[in-house]
C-alpha cells in the first residue's frame, strides 16, 4: 500500500522545510495524539473541528480501529478513515467522547467562537472532554515566528518593531489584525489567555500543557494545549 500523499498543510507544518517550524508542529502532533489516546476510548466517538484534510484522523484511525471518528471542516473535502462533516448543523444526532480543535480557535471571529463553544455544550458526551490548541504568539516563542515569515510570509510580517518587543518581552498583544478576504482572522494579536479565560468561564478546565518545552515557561513555547469539559452539577 502506498503512504498517502503529502498535503499542502502538512507541507507548511510537519514537512515544514524551516528546521524549527517543523520541530515545533511534530511535537504538537505528538502532543495532541498523546492526549487522544488518553481521553478517547476504543469504540468511541471523536470530532476534529477544523479538521483540513484529515491529516491527524488518519493517525487516530490508525491507532482506534474501532472508533467513530467524525472532521468537521466546510472548506475541506472528504478524506479517508472518518465520517466528513460540513457544518454544525451536521452534528445533530450525535453525541462525542472526544472534541479536538487544533490550531483552529486563533482563526475565528467572535460570532464563530461562540458558536463553537455552543457545539461543545450541545455534543460533548457526559463524561466526554474537549482538547484544543492554539499557537503562542507572545514571549520568545514568537521571535522565530517572525523571522519564519520573513522567509514564508504570513500575518506576523505586519508587526511593527515596537509590537514585536513588547510581544516578545513583556508578553504584550499587539491590537488583532481584521479578517483576510475569506473571512479568517490570523495570527497577529491573538492571545491564549483570552481563550483560556473564556474556557474558564463556562466550563471546568481539567489541565493545560505547552508545547515543545513544556517544562520551560509558556514564553519559551509556541503552543498551548486546553483539556476541559463541561461544567458537573
Amino acid at each position: 500500500m502506498s503512504s498517502p500523499a503529502v498535503t499542502d498543510y502538512e507541507r507548511r507544518t510537519t514537512h515544514s522545510r524551516n528546521p524549527l517550524a517543523r520541530f515545533s508542529h511534530r511535537a504538537r502532533l505528538k502532543q495532541a495524539m498523546l492526549l487522544i489516546r488518553r481521553y478517547l476510548p476504543e469504540a468511541g466517538a471523536m470530532l476534529d473541528f477544523g479538521c483540513a484534510g484529515g491529516e491527524l484522523l488518519r493517525q487516530v484511525r490508525a491507532g482506534f480501529p474501532g472508533a467513530r471518528l467524525y472532521g468537521l471542516d466546510p472548506f475541506s473535502a472528504p478524506g479517508d478513515g472518518y465520517t466528513h462533516l460540513r457544518g454544525i448543523p451536521e452534528c445533530a444526532g450525535h453525541s462525542f467522547d472526544v472534541i479536538t480543535a487544533f490550531e483552529v480557535l486563533e482563526h475565528l471571529n467572535a460570532s464563530a467562537t461562540e458558536e463553537f463553544f455552543a457545539l461543545v455544550s450541545g455534543y460533548l458526551g457526559r463524561d466526554g472532554v474537549c482538547i484544543v490548541s492554539a499557537p503562542n504568539m507572545l514571549g520568545l516563542a514568537l521571535l522565530p515566528k517572525l523571522l519564519h515569515a520573513l522567509v514564508a510570509g504570513g500575518s506576523a510580517l505586519n508587526y511593527g518593531p515596537g509590537e514585536a518587543l513588547r510581544a516578545a518581552l513583556l508578553t504584550q498583544s499587539p491590537t488583532r489584525l481584521p479578517p483576510n478576504r475569506a473571512g479568517t482572522m490570523r495570527h497577529k494579536g491573538y492571545d491564549w489567555r483570552q481563550t483560556r479565560a473564556r474556557i474558564a468561564a463556562d466550563f471546568e478546565v481539567i489541565s493545560e500543557t505547552f508545547s515543545p518545552l513544556p517544562r520551560l515557561w509558556w514564553g519559551f513555547n509556541s503552543q498551548w494545549f486546553c483539556i476541559f469539559r463541561s461544567r458537573r452539577g
